[in-house]
C-alpha cells in the first residue's frame, strides 16, 4: 500500500477476495480495505455458488490511518 500510495501516486486500490476467505478478509480490513460491494454466486464450483466481495481503500484512508498512533 506504502508504494502505491506514496511512490505510485494511486487514488484507489480494489481488489475481490471470495466470501469463503475469512483469513483474507480480516487481513484486508485491518490494513484499511473497505466491503465495497458483494457479487453473489458470482461462481460455480464442486457443486455450489461462490459468493465474491469487492474491497478498496483510498488514498486519504490510507493516509489517515497512518497518522493513528
Amino acid at each position: 500500500l506504502r508504494y502505491a500510495f506514496e511512490e505510485l501516486g494511486l487514488n484507489k486500490i480494489e481488489l475481490n477476495v471470495w466470501r469463503f476467505n475469512t483469513r483474507a478478509l480480516r487481513t484486508y480490513e485491518r490494513v484499511g480495505f473497505v466491503v465495497e460491494g458483494t457479487r453473489r454466486a458470482a461462481a460455480f464450483h464442486a457443486g455450489k455458488f461462490l459468493s465474491q466481495i469487492h474491497m478498496g481503500i483510498l488514498r486519504s484512508e490510507y493516509l489517515e490511518a497512518r497518522q493513528k498512533p
